[in-house]
Formats: structure tokens, C-alpha cells, sequence
């Protein structure tokens, strides 16, 4: 038992740093990465590294070709445009209209919260953070539902919102614009008291921060 609990340990562990070093931009889009590469990086096993990385392909992250190599996962106008950011207004709205109604303080403060360390990112002008506070923020408009079957649907792409984040915003670098986006719409959310105005005004949200950028991509 405790063999296989090491092993699965280290199995994600390896995972996190590849993940890591993906959004860090480190690894970019495109780029060849090899499981004898990995192994000396890390000092692990090339059998921890095969699972670590069959484990990022079902996040989407990377991408295996039968016979020929591995790379990290790219990400194109059309896949954003016309499966992403639908599916991103389908999921988070349907989360808000069950969830919205429900709302404690507790879960007002926490956007709140996000907030405020989203303005602390914009000052020190780090951009990873905010991206990570961004991703925070939408995550807590879909477990906030609390619908099981929501949230799955969300995990499955949540690492393909990181990359559009990721490659797209890097190249925009509109902080500020940001900030004044999620604070309008955060300021419906916690003191709002329609359900209609706070969905009208995420669906808005999500294709007006996302699409005048989205030729960034290539």
C-alpha cells in the first residue's frame, strides 16, 4: 500500500513541475519535451515520467504523436473562438443561475478577496498571478453551485482556459484594463440582487475580455 501511495505520489509530483513549468513559460507551445530529458532533470524514474505525462495529455496540456514525440499543447483562434469561450458561458452561467440565489457572506467575501489580490498583482505588475487569481475567481463562480457534474465539466478544460490565458494575455498586457473589467462585474456579484443582471453581465464579461485580443494567438 504504502509502495503504491509513493508511487502515485510521485507520479503527480512530476506532473506538477512539467505543469509548472508549462505555465511559467518555460516549455512553450510546440516544444519537444522527452521522457530521458525529464528524468535527469528531475532525478526520477522514466517510468514515473511516462505517467506524469500521459497525465497532462488528458489535461490537455500535452500532446503525443503514435512513434514520433511528445510536445506541449498549443491553442489557436478557432479552438478559443469557437469551443472555448461558448463552453466557458454555458458552464460558469449555468453555475451562477443555481448558485447566485444561494450566496452567503462567506462566498461574497471570497470574491472580494480575490480582488484585492488581484489589485496587488496589477501594482507589482505580475502577470502570472493575476492569470492564477483570474482562473481563482471563475473557479469560485462554478464550485460555488455546488453541482458535482458542473465542476467535472469545468476540471476537464480548466488547464486549456490556463494556456488561452497563458499564450494570449502575455502577448496583451492590459493589466489594468483587467482589473477594471473584474471589478465591475465582481461589484454585481457581491451587491447585486438579480440573477438575470449578474448572468447578463458574466456572459459579457467573458467574451468582452477575451475577444479583442484572441488575433494575439497564432
Amino acid at each position: 500500500m504504502n509502495n503504491n501511495l509513493s508511487k502515485f505520489s510521485l507520479k503527480h509530483r512530476v506532473a506538477y513541475e512539467i505543469r509548472k513549468s508549462i505555465f511559467d513559460g518555460k516549455l512553450e507551445q510546440g516544444e519537444k519535451i522527452t521522457e530521458s530529458q525529464v528524468s535527469q532533470d528531475l532525478g526520477v524514474s522514466r517510468t514515473s515520467v511516462r505517467e506524469a505525462m500521459l497525465l497532462l495529455e488528458l489535461e490537455g496540456l500535452l500532446i503525443s504523436s503514435p512513434y514520433k514525440d511528445t510536445r506541449v499543447a498549443t491553442i489557436n483562434q478557432e479552438e478559443v473562438l469557437e469551443l472555448l469561450l461558448p463552453m466557458r458561458v454555458h458552464i460558469e452561467t449555468f453555475a451562477l443561475k443555481k448558485g447566485f440565489p444561494t450566496w452567503g457572506e462567506k462566498t461574497k467575501e471570497e470574491f472580494e478577496h480575490i480582488l484585492e489580490n488581484m489589485k496587488k498583482a496589477v501594482h507589482f505588475e505580475d502577470l502570472s498571478t493575476f492569470m492564477e487569481l483570474d482562473i481563482q475567481f471563475h473557479e469560485l463562480i462554478v464550485t460555488s453551485s455546488e453541482m458535482d457534474n458542473v465542476i467535472r465539466i469545468w476540471e476537464s478544460i480548466v488547464h486549456r482556459i490556463r494556456l488561452h490565458f497563458l499564450y494570449q494575455n502575455r502577448k496583451s498586457g492590459t493589466l489594468q484594463k483587467w482589473l477594471s473589467d473584474h471589478e465591475e462585474l465582481i461589484h454585481i456579484l457581491v451587491h447585486g440582487t438579480s440573477v438575470d443582471e449578474a448572468v447578463d453581465a458574466l456572459g459579457k464579461h467573458i467574451m468582452d475580455t477575451n475577444i479583442p485580443d484572441v488575433y494575439l494567438l497564432e
